[in-house]
């Protein structure tokens, strides 16, 4: 779970404690040493840290987690409690000597899943191993290439060249092409030392120079090339203007600023950070935000920012959180796939270049059976060709989530126990019901969250400290901070009373986009997670649920029971009667909100009954709830129906 406020919080904490060390330099052991401006410059930017009473141990060795993370603060990589649990709990993750509860646990999981370290052949990473210089190399190539910087390589002039391993001279040779590594001097002799332990300047050094080439001189000209899949860059002309260059470069082109390009004409874009998404240009005020290897849709590249669509949502990204890629060199994208009737989300990560797929839900009507499809916000879809097909929406992913289920408590334990027989969760049905009737949490969705957040129970804060939500789980240190609960009875209440309910439901809070699922542009989704698709996913385990049960106890699935409805307007006035007249009992003060429709009225135009927002908190418990939709000119239009991705035959 992603919490901007603590992540902006941490970096004035660094900035607050960094500062007096750096003050007292003649009291250090870095000074008048080899790397010391190195050095300083990753402790004043809170990537290194010292030992206390100025010791930081320039000559000391740096083991794998050490360097590991390092560079994971270095690029600004942010995984969330629940992104920890969900890539730590795949098979290429789990380390056998890597303990959940260590400290660098959540920088040896973001970074291998970032593709920056992998582990050795029997399947352990060797947190407290020395790291050599050329396996430095490796994770610094891959930091280089994950950042989108081009890069060539160049023959290596070492005198040991021959010592270094075929894996790691590819490496070494674009290293150098970037500046990053120089080498050893000794006497008139040049080594790389592939297999010497990297010290902690010589850390400080390298990963100093790859924030240069990422963040390079202002006065660097701007160069026109032209790239070739597995060729090096062509160079056609130099400017030194960011303008200039843009209006030279012609088709397939791109504009480079050092290594990185910085223009092109078509393409897509990857997040390669924790990327925020900002209302303007000046990048100040924030709608959203997201992890890093997400694919976004560019409308316009400028020199100091880039305005992209995530989901329905534009906005303004630093341009340094943005890998462009042309057309001509995508390699692969994310698309939607139809299985036996359901729609799968295949991921694609164009960063670490690897897929993964989970279940959405019911494949639309409109979708044929192993057809692709692709959407940039899951629920309008085109075809491969560009052309649109349809709209269909999830019901999970949209429906309201202070609805009731009609599944008892004992019913959710047989689905755990059918779908995660290991799981720790099993036998906590009656909790989620508890939550529910006590406070107004949809029990199905609220255990879908459970699943998704703690791996059906099994992630190291849902079975240390009894937090199946990732609570308190910032991301400097997840499992330090999480909170912890005698039970996870009153994990669960107090994760629905305290935390979803006041913050998520309730439309006076800053976070609030709707009491449902969503996406990066409505719902819960905007403003708890920095996952793109965390709503989908968590829809999809409400999907999968509901099927397994509703035919085990052949009945109706809830997949779809009612019809859905938007608001498309702000300030929609909720009343006790299909009728304009003293009877307001709430308001919902955005467009985008979804409701449950449980009956239609025609009155004054169409009326929609909905199911009323009854959850902790309201002074009121309401018994009916209507809203005027549309068909009276004089009211204008409130509300529009959600095409429904549902079973024909269910």
């Amino acid at each position: 779970m992603k919490k901007l406020l603590l992540v902006c919080l941490s970096v004035v904490f660094i900035a607050g404690v960094v500062s007096p060390l750096t003050a007292a330099a003649e009291e250090d052991d870095i000074t008048g040493t080899l790397f010391e401006d190195d050095m300083r410059a990753l402790i004043d930017a809170g990537i290194m840290q010292g030992y206390g009473n100025g010791q930081y141990g320039p000559d000391d060795k740096v083991t794998r987690a050490q360097f590991t993370a390092f560079i994971v603060r270095a690029l600004d990589i942010q995984y969330g409690e629940e992104e920890i649990s969900e890539v730590g709990a795949s098979e290429d993750y789990n380390y056998g000597d890597v303990d959940p509860a260590k400290w660098y646990y959540p920088s040896v999981i973001a970074a291998t899943e970032e593709g920056l370290i992998q582990g050795y052949p029997n399947g352990n990473f060797g947190p407290t191993d020395y790291i050599t210089r050329q396996d430095m190399a490796m994770i610094m190539v891959s930091a280089a290439e994950m950042k989108g910087v081009i890069s060539e390589a160049e023959e290596l002039k070492f005198d040991d060249k021959d010592e270094i391993k075929p894996y790691a001279r590819e490496a070494v040779k674009r290293l150098v092409n970037l500046g990053i590594i120089n080498g050893k001097q000794e006497k008139d002799s040049l080594f790389y030392a592939p297999y010497d332990k990297t010290s902690r300047g010589e850390t400080a050094a390298v990963i100093n120079r790859l924030l240069k080439v990422l963040d390079p001189p202002k006065e660097l000209d701007y160069q026109v090339a032209s790239l070739s899949q597995g060729e090096d860059p062509v160079i056609h002309e130099e400017f030194e203007t960011y303008e200039e260059a843009v209006s030279f470069a012609g088709d397939d082109q791109v504009v480079l600023k050092g290594n990185n390009i910085v223009w092109i004409e078509e393409g897509k874009g990857t997040t390669n950070a924790f990327t925020i998404l900002y209302d303007t240009e000046a990048l100040t005020s924030n709608s959203t935000y997201v992890t890093s290897g997400v694919d976004v849709e560019l409308l316009e590249i400028e020199e100091d920012w880039v305005k992209i669509r995530l989901a329905d949502t534009e906005g303004y990204v630093d341009p340094d959180k943005i890998n462009l890629t042309p057309d001509h060199m995508v390699k692969d994208r994310s698309y939607y796939e139809v299985q036996d009737g359901l729609l799968y989300h295949r991921l694609y990560n164009a960063i670490t270049e690897r897929s993964s797929r989970y279940l959405y839900g019911e494949a639309a009507d409109f979708m044929e059976e192993d057809g692709k499809y692709y959407s940039d916000n899951g629920n309008s879809f085109y075809n491969e060709n560009g052309t649109f097909v349809g709209e269909a929406f999830q019901y999970f992913n949209r429906m309201p989530l202070y609805t009731e289920t009609s599944y008892t408590g004992e019913q959710l334990d047989e689905y755990l126990a059918h779908a995660s027989p290991d799981s720790p969760l099993i036998g906590t049905g009656d909790s989620f019901k508890k939550a529910e009737e006590e406070y107004g949490t949809n029990a199905l969705y609220l255990l879908a969250h459970a699943i998704h957040e703690s791996n059906w129970g099994k992630s190291a804060i849902a079975r240390d400290k009894n937090n199946l939500f990732g609570i308190g789980a910032n991301d400097g240190n997840p499992y330090e901070d999480a909170w912890e609960y005698e039970s996870y009875e009153e994990g669960i209440l107090e994760a629905a009373k305290e935390f979803i309910i006041p913050r998520y439901f309730t439309s006076s809070s800053y976070l609030y986009n709707g009491a449902h699922l969503g996406n990066k542009s409505t719902g819960m989704n905007v403003k708890y997670a920095s996952d793109a698709y965390w709503g989908q996913k968590i829809a999809g385990h409400m999907f999968r649920a509901d099927r397994y049960l509703s035919e085990k106890l052949d009945q109706a699935p809830e997949n779809g029971a009612f019809d859905l409805a938007q608001t498309v307007t702000p300030y929609v006035n909720v009343r006790s009667a299909a009728e304009v007249a003293d009877n307001k009992l709430y308001q919902i003060p955005m467009d985008g909100v979804n409701l449950q429709i449980l009956d239609e009225v025609e009155a004054r135009g169409t009326w929609y009954e909905v199911a009323p927002e009854n959850f902790y908190g309201n002074d009121e418990e309401y018994k009916k709830a209507f809203i005027y939709s549309d068909g009276y000119s004089a009211y204008g239009t409130s509300l529009k129906k959600l095409p429904l991705a549902v079973d024909s035959d269910s």
